[in-house]
């Protein structure tokens, strides 16, 4: 998952970025001065997607903007959620490019480990 996260962060675009599964970090490369960020993201953005799924909407990005910062959240699969960190005036469209190829980069080492 550390692999996945150094594909997306992008200095000027990502600052930082973590996984989470359910309501726990698996992977995070969010500095230590940034954690309580990274604790806001993982319950707002746990809350929010558990009840995106209990209403079965599609709905698979939200964003929240914290101080200076914005976190943006992405679904990548049931239960699985990429937060990324940006400055509040980053472009978006950057941000969901990098979470899309982040996606990408997720499926295709799940196809390679299944074909291996």
């Amino acid at each position: 998952m550390i692999e996945l996260l150094n594909a997306v962060d992008k200095p000027g675009v990502i600052d930082c970025s973590c996984i989470l599964k359910g309501k726990d970090v698996i992977a995070t490369s969010f500095p230590e001065k940034n954690r309580n960020h990274q604790t806001i993201a993982k319950q707002a953005f746990s809350y929010v997607f558990l009840n995106v799924s209990k209403v079965k909407s599609k709905h698979d990005e939200a964003h929240l903007e914290v101080g200076e910062k914005r976190l943006s959240a992405f679904l990548l699969r049931s239960n699985l959620i990429l937060v990324c960190m940006s400055a509040k005036d980053s472009n978006i469209q950057q941000v969901r490019n990098q979470a899309r190829q982040a996606h990408a980069f997720m499926v295709q080492e799940q196809l390679q480990r299944k074909s291996a």
